[in-house]
């Protein structure tokens, strides 16, 4: 049996996150999400062989991931050569190997750890299936237990004939592999996995197994990524460990998360649960609130609060920021009394634009999303669900109400 990772997305609707990374290598915590779904993978199955399908700009960064170094022997990256659905990428890895089953998984779904030991029930053929409260925004399975009978891809809400969807993980046996490679192009104008498996249901019978869980998650869109972080933070810590640095006046909970060479300064106070990576620094006089994540060597100054964000790799709000329900991406500097607005003044929930469309988030709290290697001067503040694009520069003194592009030389 073969692994087949997909890793060669784009991540549209994650942008700004997805300017200055794979979509792969977003991370839950400090860990890629390709590092967690081939290690949760692993614990499960054992595979002959490790299949990654990337995009060829992916590649060197692909190989200096740890989790795949570590794997090198054992991983073969596997290069889509143009993005043309799932279906093509799956094709990209026959094509590089010898026929086998192979297990297939999306490199943005999120899957609880305590729900993996499940995939130990998919047999080919098979896939994975789980409730959600909007199904018409993924492949909406019309089912018979164990069978499925029809796979509607992104119906209007009310055809959807379930609730329960395909989540991303595929078992296909060798012997089925002939229907992906006949997949036509869809309506979307791609080659979708969901028409090789809808063939394979019709001609030869596809089974599926019901996650039973609610927690799983599409790492779609920006706000999925803070609830993920979020479930990780309540359900997935064991050893809450402090091991930085902690100056003695520091107020820290117990549900919370130091890593070595971390440096708390004097009078920061940190409630849990919260998780803060090597190398960060936090304090003097600041406040980390619950759900928050700290990466590594971000920077947290003085008079500085942060409420269920993540600052990412060397992010730095430095003095008097408030940073709420956000996304602080890599190398950001937010200038003094930069703000994030996380609460519209209607208290209606919030929307965000995403690949041109406004999508409501159905959160009432939520930030800003800041793309790597932006800045920010003093007194800026951004409005609930704008995004700031990587590398663009927000003037001193504006209030920011509508996205800015990458690059972008903000002036108000």
């Amino acid at each position: 049996m073969k692994l087949v990772l997909l890793a060669a997305g784009k991540g549209e609707r994650l942008k700004p996150i997805t300017e200055t990374r794979p979509k792969a290598l977003v991370k839950i915590l400090e860990e890629p999400m390709i590092c967690r779904n081939l290690r949760m993978a692993l614990s499960v199955k054992k595979f002959d062989e490790i299949l990654i399908v990337i995009q060829e700009s992916y590649k060197d960064e692909m190989a200096k991931v740890g989790c795949l170094r570590e794997l090198e022997d054992s991983v073969r990256f596997i290069i889509q050569r143009e993005p043309k659905g799932t279906a093509h990428a799956v094709l990209s890895a026959i094509r590089a190997s010898e026929p086998d089953d192979l297990f297939i998984i999306y490199s943005d779904v999120f899957i609880p750890a305590d729900r993996w030991q499940i995939l130990k029930e998919l047999t080919p053929s098979s896939i994975l299936a789980a409730p959600t409260e909007r199904p018409w925004e993924y492949g909406v399975l019309k089912v018979n237990p164990p069978n499925v009978l029809d796979i509607i891809e992104k119906p209007s809400p009310e055809k959807a004939p379930s609730n329960l969807v395909f989540i991303g993980v595929a078992l296909i046996a060798k012997e089925h592999i002939r229907y992906v490679e006949k997949v036509g192009l869809s309506s979307r104008g791609e080659f979708e996995l969901t028409d090789a498996l809808l063939d394979i249901a019709k001609n030869e019978g596809l089974r599926f197994v019901d996650l039973g869980s609610g927690d799983w998650r599409d790492i779609g869109r920006p706000w999925d990524l803070l609830l993920a972080n979020r479930y990780v933070l309540d359900n997935e810590i064991k050893n809450w460990k402090k091991e930085g640095e902690v100056h003695p006046t520091a107020i820290i909970d117990d549900n919370v998360y130091i890593a070595p060479g971390a440096k708390i300064g004097p009078y920061s106070v940190i409630e849990g649960p919260a998780y803060i990576a090597e190398g960060a620094l936090i304090g003097p006089h600041s406040h980390i609130r619950p759900y928050s994540v700290i990466l590594e060597k971000a920077k947290v100054g003085y008079a500085v609060e942060i409420k269920a964000s993540i600052l990412m790799e060397e992010a730095r709000a430095p003095h008097f920021n408030y940073v709420g329900d956000s996304i602080v991406c890599e190398d950001v500097n937010l200038g003094a009394g930069t703000i994030t607005a996380n609460l519209r003044f209607d208290k209606r929930t919030i929307k965000m634009t995403l690949k041109g469309k406004r999508v409501d988030s159905g959160l009432k709290k939520l930030g800003a999303v800041i793309g790597g290697h932006a800045q920010t001067g003093i007194n800026v503040s951004l409005m609930p669900g704008v995004k700031v694009g990587s590398y663009a520069r927000v003037w001193p003194g504006c209030v920011v109400y509508k996205d800015v592009p990458k690059g972008a030389d903000y002036r108000c």
